[in-house]
C-alpha cells in the first residue's frame, strides 16, 4: 500500500456530521474530479474507502449518490436532475458548466479544512522516499488551480504551480509545508509518520557520513601503513637498516611485525610506549632516508 493510499484510508475515517462541512468536502471533490459537467459528474479513485466515503458524502447532503462502475475505480452520475441538484446546491450555473471555489463554502476553519481534505481524496498524491518528498494536487481546471493557489496562500500554505499536459498541478516539496498541509486536512497519522520517514532518513545519511568517514581514515591508514613498510623492506634490501640508531631499527622492526597497526596501537607497543607524533616523526624518517636510498 502506498504513502497516498495510507493517507486517504486514514481521511475517510474522518467524521461526517456537521451539514456545512460535508458541503466543503464534497465541493473539494468536485472541483478535483475527473470530470464535472452539465451532463456527466465521473469521480474516480482507485482506494475504495474514499469511492465509499464519496457515495456517503453525496447521500447524507443530497440523498442519492453516483453509481459505481465496475473495472475503473469511478463513480458516475448521468441523471440530469440530479446533477442540476448539485449544480444549484453550490450556486453554479448549469447552462456554462464552469464550476468554481465558491468561498461562501469554506469561511469556517472546520469548512476550510473539510474541503481541502475532498481535493485530497480525488486530486491527491504525496510522496516521501529516499528521493524526497512530494504532495500535489491535481485538477484540469485552469481556473480552479488559479482560485486554490490564491485559497492556500490566504491560509499561509502558498504552493507551486506547473501544468502537467493537460492538467493544472499545485504541489509542494517541502517537508515542513507537507506535514503543514496533511495536519490540516486531518492527516495527523501521516503527518507524524511522515515526519518519522524524514528523521530516520536524516538518521541513515549520518550513518553513511561516519561509515564513508571511518572507512576513509581506515583506507588512508591502511595506505600510509604500507608505504612505510615498504620504505623499511627498501632499506634492509640495501643493507642499511643496521647502520640506523636504536630507536629506528626498534621503530622499523615493529612496523614490519605489525603491519596492520595503526600509529595509535603500533605506539603503545614501544617500551616505554611512544607518543603518536613521535612515531610518526620516526617513520617518517625512515621514508626519507628509503627515498634517498633511491636517489643514489
Amino acid at each position: 500500500m502506498s504513502f497516498t493510499e495510507e493517507i486517504k484510508i486514514e481521511l475517510c475515517r474522518s467524521p461526517m456530521t456537521k451539514g456545512c462541512c460535508l458541503s466543503a468536502e464534497v465541493l473539494g471533490l468536485l472541483l478535483f474530479c475527473n470530470r464535472f459537467g452539465p451532463d456527466r459528474i465521473r469521480l474516480i479513485s482507485s482506494v475504495s474507502d474514499v469511492r465509499r466515503r464519496v457515495q456517503s458524502l453525496f447521500t447524507a447532503l443530497f440523498g442519492f449518490a453516483p453509481e459505481e462502475r465496475e473495472n475503473d475505480n469511478a463513480l458516475v452520475l448521468e441523471d440530469i436532475d440530479s446533477i442540476r441538484t448539485v449544480y444549484d446546491w453550490f450556486g453554479f450555473q448549469l447552462k456554462t458548466g464552469a464550476p468554481s471555489l465558491n468561498r461562501a463554502f469554506v469561511e469556517e476553519e472546520c469548512c476550510r479544512a473539510s474541503f481541502l481534505r475532498g481535493c485530497f481524496l480525488m486530486g491527491g498524491t504525496v510522496i516521501a522516499g529516499k528521493k524526497g518528498y512530494h504532495l500535489e494536487l491535481v485538477t484540469p481546471h485552469y481556473s480552479i488551480a488559479g482560485q486554490m493557489g490564491s485559497f492556500l496562500y490566504e491560509m499561509q500554505m502558498e504552493p507551486r504551480q506547473v501544468m502537467r499536459r493537460s492538467n493544472y498541478v499545485l504541489y509542494y516539496k517541502n517537508s515542513e509545508s507537507i506535514e503543514a498541509f496533511l495536519t490540516t486536512i486531518g492527516a495527523s497519522g501521516g503527518a507524524m509518520e511522515l515526519m518519522l520517514k524524514k528523521v530516520e532518513k536524516s538518521l541513515v545519511n549520518r550513518v553513511n557520513r561516519s561509515v564513508n568517514c571511518e572507512t576513509a581514515n581506515l583506507s588512508r591508514a591502511a595506505d600510509a601503513a604500507a608505504k612505510q613498510t615498504n620504505a623499511i623492506e627498501r632499506i634492509h634490501a640495501a643493507g642499511q637498516l643496521d647502520q640506523l640508531s636504536r630507536d629506528l631499527q626498534e621503530t622499523a622492526r615493529l612496523r614490519l611485525e605489525h603491519r596492520e597497526d595503526s600509529l595509535t596501537e603500533l605506539a603503545a607497543r614501544f617500551e616505554p610506549p611512544l607518543s603518536k607524533p613521535g612515531l610518526s616523526a620516526r617513520l617518517r624518517k625512515l621514508i626519507r632516508i628509503a627515498e634517498e636510498i633511491d636517489h643514489d
